[in-house]
């Protein structure tokens, strides 16, 4: 399951428009869903809230091995929300009504990037007040009290700023003033302290990453360059892109480069990532090969090999949707539409011949399902002009019984709840991973009720280690 602060990030980019995957630090991201998922070990209880679209709190409880927890608040300038298909978006949380697909880590078949666009421009006075955006984050970590936090915020429509820093404090216990104040070291140990800050440029085409970590002194520098990214007959786009970085405090050097297939959507074709990295400097080289084989079944292997030493390994991954139906929300259609509607069916006309009710005002809400949307039709408060009681007679009956063809719309009322079954949507999956060393790691991750729940294990039964199950855990999230 996503953490919170991450579901969050990933909702500030979508609304403010960047392309999360234009980066070289996800080229690999794909496939890294099925193969690299992590299994919580150990028992987790995550509960957040949003009391306002932009503002979120979170606290989180690790009860095993030791009891740990920590405090999280987040801060935005624009309002976050999760998509709805087709194009609608409802507000983050609570957990019980969020699409599920949102909050779990899983294969995704990311669009061809776009050229980021700016905020539109607002004046007032002869000036420009619209301001930046921003996403802050601050956590603090219990019994340590030692801080986390992450700044972001859009220098301008196509440069973006990262500052992230970890700080741990020192206890310090007084004695009497004939000894001095003795420092105690924290337990258990934390990471050192650390300052990272990166700037991000994206146009579309191609994207760079600067990057100083103050920690080892360390300064990188990535880029990713898309081909073919304008040619409407191409079957795919290829990208390509490297990395390099200079460590002063170690003396150390390093690069990788790395390519990635991705296709395009195209009926009867399976969504397929292939990628490959490769590090000359140690001589690594690493393949994967992630697709959707069905609407709820995506796949993926890894193979990777050292040209030096010949030291290889594997991982094949796998993700199955399960569950009944996930539920949507509800659907109404505005006064307009319902007399548009009764109008049609006073003239012998259907819902299909008239495009306009296609594609509804913004008022109402919209969803899809597979082929057929359900709308429940407001009550009638009397008569509109020339229509009278006859009007609202057929309104309701244009409300209840118009219906269109596979390929429109269909509206019906339902009488228990007012909810859009979607059922491409599913309220839990299943991930399996083996990896080269024969450790078998299973994940299940479900809505139960109104909580987002997690279980898995890793087992070393196929390794011959004589340890059948080397860890097992269980996280629960609750938003409201």
């Amino acid at each position: 399951m996503l953490p919170f602060s991450t579901l969050l990030l990933r909702s500030y980019y979508e609304a403010t428009g960047w392309n999360e995957d234009n980066l070289y630090s996800n080229i690999t991201r794909s496939s890294a869903a099925l193969l690299d998922f992590a299994v919580p070990n150990s028992l987790v209880l995550q509960l957040a809230k949003a009391p306002t679209p932009i503002f979120f709190t979170s606290y989180a409880l690790d009860a095993l091995p030791q009891l740990n927890g920590s405090l999280s608040y987040i801060t935005t300038s624009q309002p976050l929300a999760v998509r709805l298909p087709p194009s609608s978006l409802t507000q983050i949380g609570p957990s019980s009504t969020m699409p599920f697909r949102d909050v779990v880590d899983r294969f995704r078949h990311y669009p061809p990037p776009k050229r980021p666009q700016g905020k539109p421009e607002v004046w007032l006075g002869g000036r420009r007040v619209e301001g930046r955006d921003f996403l802050f984050y601050s956590r603090m970590h219990l019994p340590t009290l030692h801080l986390s936090g992450l700044a972001v915020t859009r220098l301008s429509s196509t440069v973006q700023a990262h500052i992230a820093f970890v700080h741990q404090p020192q206890r310090v216990r007084l004695r009497p003033p004939t000894k001095k104040a003795t420092v105690l070291p924290t337990s258990p140990p934390q990471p050192p302290p650390n300052l990272l800050v990166a700037l991000q440029h994206d146009t579309g085409t191609y994207s760079g990453e600067y990057m100083y970590s103050a920690a080892d002194e360390m300064f990188g520098l990535r880029g990713l360059y898309n081909f073919g990214k304008d040619k409407l007959d191409a079957r795919g786009r290829f990208s390509a892109g490297a990395e390099v970085y200079l460590s002063v405090k170690q003396r150390s050097a390093g690069i990788s480069t790395g390519v990635r297939y991705t296709s395009l959507p195209t009926p009867g074709q399976a969504p397929t990532t292939i990628t490959l990295l490769y590090n000359p400097l140690i001589g690594a080289l690493s393949a994967s090969y992630a697709a959707q084989v069905s609407p709820h079944m995506s796949m993926a292997t890894r193979f990777g090999v050292n040209v030096n030493s010949y030291e290889s390994d594997f991982a094949i991954g796998a993700e199955w949707w399960i569950g009944r139906p996930g539920r949507q929300r509800e659907l109404e259609l505005s006064p307009d539409a319902l007399a548009l509607m009764a109008q049609h069916a006073a003239i012998g006309g259907r819902l299909r011949d008239e495009p306009a009710v296609s594609e509804p005002d913004p008022e109402p809400v919209q969803g899809q399902g597979s082929g057929n949307v359900h709308v429940r039709a407001p009550e009638a408060s009397g008569p509109s002009g020339a229509m009278g009681e006859m009007g609202r007679s057929r309104t309701d009956a244009a409300a209840h019984e118009v219906q269109g063809d596979s390929a429109q719309l269909e509206a019906q009322a339902r009488r228990d709840g007012r909810v859009l079954d979607d059922p491409d949507e599913r309220d839990g999956v299943l991930k399996a991973r083996l990896s080269g060393n024969w450790s078998l790691a299973l994940l299940y991750e479900a809505r139960i009720r109104t909580c987002l729940v997690s279980v898995g294990l890793v087992s070393d039964v196929f390794g011959g280690t004589g340890r059948a199950l080397r860890g097992v855990g269980l996280e629960v999230q609750y938003y409201s």
